[in-house]
């Protein structure tokens, strides 16, 4: 016998009747079923969850991030992701406002990341701008970042880097806002680190101010004369005589009564042009008891 179809014969106008596989309604039903099946084989949070371990996605699935951000532009993991995935080809002007409000109101990993998007983003802008008035804006953007989060309670390594960055744009006072959420702490040999870091910068006085941190936190009588010195010298240096006798009256703590911190005290108070504060010490000096017992 003849299949079905060859059995139709052709309309005057010369075509043959198709047979209809199915309803439009029908489509819709099927493409919903397939959706759900989808979403309940790969589910919605699971899957973005998942998609955060990869530092680098495919094109498949990068094309699948952008539909779901076009779709759900409130949805701060899929923001985040695809920033973070598309970082260097992406100027980020759709993602600027949700990585804003996410360093704001943002759970603590979305603050973060967050920061961190936004901080390299505005950090290699300001890096290749090609003008003037680019750079200008990539270091105001930096600044009101660095401003906003200086109120929040960072982890020691992002105070630190954060710090760091506030100290090249020249803003030390906002570098030391960082700097002061270090946890206390901090070892001698660290708050000596950054003493060094801000020195280099020639920040002579805030590093004046870390060498005294570090002098506070010394384990030794030794290593606290040294780190002590070491803060008044800089002070000098720079040519910071009052600071740097302020200084040594308000941090000579228990090395008052020690013989080369006071010999060293005779001779800085004479390089600065005062020669009572000098005698001062040099008395004090001639009554320090010996370890023998004896002045």
């Amino acid at each position: 016998m003849l299949p079905e179809r060859s059995k139709r014969y052709a309309s005057p106008d010369g075509e043959v009747s198709r047979l209809t596989l199915a309803s439009a309604w029908q489509l819709v039903l099927m493409a919903l079923l397939v959706l759900t099946l989808l979403v309940l084989i790969f589910p919605h949070k699971a899957l973005v969850d998942s998609l955060y371990q990869h530092q680098q996605l495919d094109e498949l699935t990068l094309s699948y991030v952008q539909n779901l951000y076009r779709t759900e532009p409130d949805n701060a993991d899929v923001a985040l992701l695809l920033a973070r995935t598309q970082r260097d080809a992406l100027k980020l002007p759709q993602l600027q406002d949700t990585l804003w409000r996410l360093v704001q109101h943002g759970s603590p990993r979305q603050q973060r990341e967050a920061r961190q998007l936004l901080r390299s983003t505005y950090t290699q802008k300001l890096a290749q701008a090609p003008g003037q008035d680019q750079r200008a804006e990539a270091r105001d953007q930096l600044l009101e970042l660095l401003r906003l989060v200086s109120r929040d309670v960072l982890s020691s390594t992002e105070a630190q880097a954060l710090a760091e960055l506030a100290f090249d744009l020249n803003q030390p006072e906002l570098g030391l806002l960082f700097f002061e959420q270090l946890p206390l702490e901090q070892t001698a040999a660290r708050w000596e680190q950054i003493g060094d870091l801000t020195l280099g910068r020639g920040q002579y006085i805030l590093a004046a101010k870390y060498f005294m941190k570090a002098r506070e936190r010394a384990d030794t009588q030794v290593q606290a004369r040294r780190l002590f010195q070491k803060g008044i010298r800089t002070l000098m240096q720079a040519s910071l005589f009052g600071p740097a006798l302020q200084a040594a009256q308000q941090h000579v703590g228990d090395l008052a009564q020690d013989r080369e911190t006071l010999r060293f005290l005779v001779r800085t108070a004479q390089a600065a042009g005062q020669p009572a504060l000098a005698a001062r010490y040099a008395r004090q000096l001639v009554f320090v008891v010996e370890p023998t017992g004896h002045p």
